[in-house]
């Protein structure tokens, strides 16, 4: 779930603006928290013993949806965890969190209703682009998607099909909360006057940030290469069509780690789920049959279909990637130094360049700019930096770019990056000259929460809502008289 309402004195308001807005925080808590659920955490065996002991009780009905106490529990040991990790973790406040949690649950539920009876839809894509992102930062932090499937003890596919029911009710209750709060709008007098009423001594410290972009060019694997692999694929196929067994060939030739160690099986998986070109094939295989080769921007592939359950399929796959050596190499670091030399001399600038030649889908989309993973801006506070970037930019000022680095995908491709250094702040205490849109988007958020609270208390008078002997007794959640 993705927040809660509350309400907010304009006095206490300012609490908020500290690191990076934790109103805003608040208020896409719920993206934080489908993000944080895919989070490896030290303490996730223990936790999971002690959740499992927790009973599938009915918490709370609303109109046609449940609240499991395991959902609620599983979504207070991640807030606890997280909270820990930023040492923000009190253990005597457990029962408050788990109370706003619970109505962060319910008030979310009843978006998700009101988003169905809208007809409000989320695209597929939209779904894909969530997790594509949550994926790409974790498997960054874990060190490749291998390692993130080794953790998890599942494909890619499987995981992606264990959070694609979270992504969704997340991207609904937030399309449903934007509509409801769609004419909220503020004044720079308004800005000015909630600013006006916060102490001097109240003004939180913003943290050193920065706003940094990146290049990437991937080296391309040379025409002999690429024939080599193909050769090799070819050769696979044949040897399955003359009755070796795929799964073995798949564990012993495929260079899909996450799946050649299950016989190349990839689990079930629905369109948009696998790039284009792979899918496009897949889903017009018979049980059984096995393709041609496939190309795709991963390599050159075969797929057998194993079943179908409505429009999902089962499928296993062999990977093999052209090799890339070391005069690919050379020519990929050559080319983005040359890039580097048009950039620094004003020959194109940073977002023709990205568009032109980056191989990073993820920045490109921003014109290169690299988005925290806790969105709300683009301003990276300085020790969420991995080292790497930490040290490319270190020593350069706004507006100019690192040297030419080595860099590795979050999927583990390997290839060469810059750094654009595109703006950096100094810690200093919030002002209105130098913190102008944070303040704007805290107040802003206020008044869309005071929208928001009008909005629940009048739905919950005609919305169903069962409170079970089995759910917290939470205040907060009393007040709304369900």
């Amino acid at each position: 779930m993705f927040f809660i309402a509350l309400k907010i004195d304009y006095r206490r308001g300012i609490r908020l603006l500290g690191l990076g807005l934790l109103l805003h925080s608040l208020i896409i808590r719920g993206e934080a928290h489908a993000l944080h659920s895919l989070a490896p955490r030290d303490t996730l065996d223990a936790s999971k013993t002690s959740v499992a002991k927790v009973s599938e009780g009915i918490l709370a009905q609303i109109a046609d949806k449940i609240i499991l106490q395991s959902e609620l529990e599983t979504e207070f040991r991640n807030s606890s965890d997280q909270e820990r990790q930023e040492g923000r973790f009190n253990p005597d406040s457990g029962e408050a969190l788990r109370c706003m949690l619970f109505e962060q649950m319910i008030l979310g539920k009843m978006l998700q209703r009101q988003a169905e009876l809208d007809s409000l839809v989320i695209a597929p894509e939209e779904v894909d682009n969530q997790l594509d992102r949550r994926i790409r930062h974790f498997a960054g932090m874990m060190g490749g998607q291998e390692r993130l499937e080794e953790f998890y003890g599942k494909t890619m596919p499987e995981i992606r099909e264990e959070f694609r029911p979270q992504i969704k009710d997340m991207l609904l209750s937030q399309k449903m909360r934007d509509k409801i709060t769609a004419d909220v709008q503020i004044s720079p007098a308004e800005v000015k006057a909630y600013f006006g009423k916060i102490p001097f001594d109240s003004l939180p410290l913003v943290p050193a940030e920065v706003e940094i972009g990146q290049l990437v060019i991937k080296p391309k694997a040379g025409l002999e290469n690429r024939s080599l692999a193909i050769d090799k694929i070819q050769g696979l196929r044949e040897r399955i069509l003359k009755g070796e067994s795929f799964a073995t060939l798949a564990i012993l030739y495929s260079q899909d780690p996450g799946s050649a160690r299950e016989g190349g099986q990839l689990g079930f998986f629905g369109r948009g789920d696998m790039v284009p070109e792979f899918e496009g094939v897949a889903f017009r295989l018979k049980p059984g049959e096995v393709s041609s080769v496939v190309k795709t921007s991963f390599g050159y592939h075969i797929i057998q279909l194993i079943a179908r359950r409505g429009e999902r399929i089962q499928c296993r796959h062999i990977l093999i990637k052209p090799p890339i050596g070391s005069r690919e190499q050379s020519g990929a670091r050559s080319l983005l130094d040359s890039v580097r030399g048009l950039l620094a001399a004003g020959k194109i600038s940073f977002t023709d360049a990205v568009r032109k030649y980056s191989d990073d889908p993820e920045t490109k989309a921003f014109g290169g700019m690299l988005p925290p993973p806790q969105g709300g801006s683009m301003a990276w506070p300085l020790d969420q930096l991995t080292p790497e970037l930490y040290y490319a930019i270190e020593k350069i000022n706004e507006g100019e770019y690192s040297d030419v680095q080595p860099y590795s995908a979050p999927g583990g491709e390997q290839g060469f990056r810059l750094v654009l250094l595109r703006k950096r702040s100094t810690p200093h205490r919030t002002s209105l000259e130098t913190d102008y849109e944070k303040i704007q988007n805290t107040a802003l958020q206020i008044k869309r929460i005071d929208k928001l609270n009008r909005w629940i208390e009048n739905k919950s008078k005609e919305t169903y809502v069962r409170l079970t002997p089995l759910a917290p007794d939470c205040p907060s959640i009393r007040r709304w008289n369900f």
